[in-house]
């Protein structure tokens, strides 16, 4: 478990090490190696595709040598957190928890397109397909953060809608996000029973 934890930190690595500055494969791989960190070359080039594909790392060649920087964005959108977050917490019903959070947090129907960018699966049941007026709006709004809405893409909203629910679920995302125990007075002093 700890080994699988430990995987998915290996990203927050990489962006550490670039932070603000372009550096190529070799000079990522060297940079992890003298803080202890092992990473294979291959495993290392896998995990720096990913993130010019997520948007979080920019990329240029500069022959011969691939050269990365960092996008000058957040470290991760709403989107990866979100779909991450979900999946640690419940993989099965990941695709729904994100699309109850997204449609609180956006205060409007979720596409298809943007759960897909959540790496998470498409809730089947308790969704309903909506028709919306504002759709093009939602595109085109959606399009100056340069996330593309195809036409094929369908907005969803949950059929039931729960704040309790969602208000649990964005706790465990700021919490599984952020150290938030180091703000908090735990009650050390046991009750007893009378």
């Amino acid at each position: 478990m700890i080994e699988n934890f430990e995987e998915t930190q290996k990203y927050k690595l990489i962006l550490n090490e670039i932070n603000g500055e372009e550096k190529s494969i070799t000079g990522i791989q060297k940079s992890l190696e003298d803080k202890g960190i092992n990473m294979h070359r291959l495993v290392l080039t896998g995990y720096l595709n990913a993130m010019v594909e997520l948007g979080m790392l920019k990329e240029k060649a500069i022959k011969p040598a691939r050269i990365f920087s960092y996008t000058g964005q957040n470290k991760h959108d709403i989107y990866s957190i979100v779909g991450s977050t979900m999946k640690k917490m419940d993989e099965e019903n990941a695709g729904y928890n994100s699309l109850l959070v997204l449609y609180y947090l956006f205060e409007r129907p979720v596409f298809t397109r943007e759960l897909e960018k959540c790496n998470v699966n498409i809730p089947a049941k308790d969704v309903r397909t909506i028709n919306s007026q504002y759709r093009n709006e939602y595109i085109k709004k959606l399009g100056e953060l340069n996330i593309k809405i195809p036409q094929s893409s369908v907005l969803l909203e949950p059929v039931d809608f729960d704040k309790t629910g969602v208000t649990k679920l964005l706790n465990y995302i700021l919490s599984n996000e952020y150290d938030l125990k180091k703000y908090m007075i735990v009650n050390t002093n046991q009750k007893t029973l009378d």
